[in-house]
């Protein structure tokens, strides 16, 4: 018991700052490119996420095959350090572009370094010692999310938006000292030499381990729609605030901020209490029903009363979900299986699926913007209809008894 606590508290103690700084440089990338080309481009952006995140992905499996999970957790936490440090130096030069660059790198390399966390922490947990641990290690960690949060609320007029880039590069040594820690103190998982050979392509992304698993096919068919449903939310809401600020930079990313610490303070609080009951007294399939429930109902109020406040309670309904109980819920699909489905397939899943349904959505999201279509006006019956393939989904998500 003992042991188990330092592990949760070294990885989760490292989430902390990964996730303070990806508060900082979330809010900052964001607006930095929407004061360079516009809110109605962020879909444009977006739509480069699917080669970005394949091209990622693949490079983590290449490197997972080559190096082991330790040596490729410390490998692409320093990548992304270094990557965020060349951005803010080209924003120091002026150039408009790496902008484009850096939402990007904002997008990708939190869910990468976060679901790395994970993968070790369910190599080394039980299923009721998850289920215990699981809301206090998002608590925990959804802690550097509020902490980051109101940094920025408090640092971004002061400070300047772009200087908190350099911020969110910083945060990342000790989540990187702490990670390390982990791994030298309880080493690797055991079965990490189980690995085949003769890998192939497919085996390399995690695409073959996920189609062998129907829960892992449906797993990743309701990343996708919840995804997808965040975008359309998330281009509602980004859309709305750029009308209410009218270019006045740093004081939206100030804004953005505080809406962002108190999204996550919410978090946290539903982390350490609302997610270790409904784990523990809640059979899971009521757990994973709960969620689209509650989005398709204040998806349907955004529609049928569409305002800032509205949009903006169905976007922050949805991430503290996202955060609390679906975070904690997911894990426990992945906790009995092997190490090729927990840290190949999760990575796939969780990383590539997560980001690559953004993407995906938003090619055909700016392909329409471009011949003419007013797209802002249907986001929220497409999170509806998301929402709607969500619910459906968890029946076979949740169709073994063993796991309720």
């Amino acid at each position: 018991m003992k042991s188990n606590l330092v592990l949760v508290g070294l990885m989760a103690s490292a989430a902390f700052f990964t996730l303070s700084g990806y508060e900082l440089i979330r809010s900052s990338a964001t607006v930095l490119f929407k004061a360079a080309y516009g809110a109605e481009n962020l879909p444009v952006v977006m739509a480069l996420m699917p080669v970005v995140m394949f091209a990622g992905v693949w490079g983590y499996g290449a490197l997972l095959t080559r190096f082991g999970p330790r040596l490729t957790l410390r490998i692409t936490t320093i990548a992304a350090a270094c990557l965020m440090l060349l951005c803010y130096s080209a924003l120091q030069l002026e150039l408009l572009w790496v902008t484009a660059g850096l939402f990007l790198l904002k997008e990708f390399y939190v869910v990468l370094l976060i679901e790395q966390y994970w993968s070790y922490i369910n190599s080394r947990l039980d299923q009721d010692t998850a289920k215990r641990f699981n809301g206090p290690i998002t608590g925990l960690a959804g802690l550097g999310s509020v902490v980051g949060g109101v940094m920025v609320a408090q640092l971004a007029i002061p400070l300047g938006t772009e200087n908190l880039v350099l911020l969110a590069a910083i945060a990342l040594i000790p989540a990187a000292l702490l990670s390390n820690t982990a791994y030298r103190w309880f080493g690797e998982p055991t079965d990490h030499h189980d690995e085949p050979p003769g890998e192939t392509f497919s085996e390399g992304v995690g695409w073959h381990f996920v189609k062998r698993n129907p829960r892992l096919i449906a797993l990743l068919a309701i990343v996708l729609s919840s995804q997808i449903l965040a975008a359309v939310l998330d281009f509602k809401f980004q859309g709305m605030l750029s009308g209410a600020f009218n270019g006045d930079v740093d004081a939206e990313t100030a804004f953005q901020g505080e809406f962002w610490s108190y999204l996550n303070a919410v978090a946290v609080a539903a982390q350490f209490i609302l997610t270790p009951i409904l784990l523990t007294a809640v059979a899971l399939r009521w757990v994973h029903l709960l969620m689209p429930v509650v989005h398709l109902s204040l998806i349907l109020w955004a529609i049928i009363e569409p305002s800032l406040w509205s949009v903006g309670a169905a976007f922050f309904a949805f991430k503290v979900f996202d955060y609390s109980v679906f975070r904690g819920a997911k894990e426990l699909i992945y906790l009995p299986l092997g190490f090729q489905e927990r840290y190949r397939a999760k990575e796939f899943i969780d990383v590539f699926g997560y980001r690559t349904s953004k993407g995906g959505s938003s090619i055909i999201i700016a392909a329409l913007q471009k011949s003419g279509v007013a797209m802002s006006q249907y986001y929220l019956w497409i999170a509806l209809l998301m929402a709607s393939l969500w619910l459906a989904l968890v029946f076979p998500l949740t169709r073994k008894r063993g796991d309720e």
